[in-house]
């Protein structure tokens, strides 16, 4: 985990203002094995109508790959093994995708993304 600003960009040193600064950030970057857990979670949706009755109800069938934010290409990663579940659930035409997963991890730091 670690702080991060988003901040406009400026060409002249006469520019830069404490002001720029837009959104102060806090950066998490889960371990290997939060990742993995996320990965081989299923994920199950379930579309309620306003009485409770399920309407449909869906299972994940993805690759599991996860949108890597570190990853200056904006990649996904795609490894590891492990098992879990997840449900969710709606009214009318929503619907929920919250699963159990838990974990921690991250790499300590105090560096500032000025993106």
């Amino acid at each position: 985990m670690r702080f991060g600003v988003r901040s406009k960009a400026v060409e002249k040193l006469e520019d830069v203002k404490a002001n720029l600064i837009s959104v102060r950030r806090i950066i998490f970057t889960p371990n290997v094995d939060v990742k993995d857990e996320l990965k081989n979670t299923s994920i199950q949706i379930t579309c309620l109508d306003e009485d409770g009755n399920v309407l449909k109800r869906v299972t994940s069938g993805d690759s599991g790959d996860i949108e890597d934010n570190e990853n200056e290409n904006g990649g996904n990663t795609n490894s590891g093994s492990g098992s879990g579940s997840g449900s969710g659930s709606g009214s009318g035409s929503q619907s929920g995708n919250t699963g159990g997963n838990t974990g921690g991890g991250g790499d300590g730091g105090d560096d500032l993304d000025k993106n």
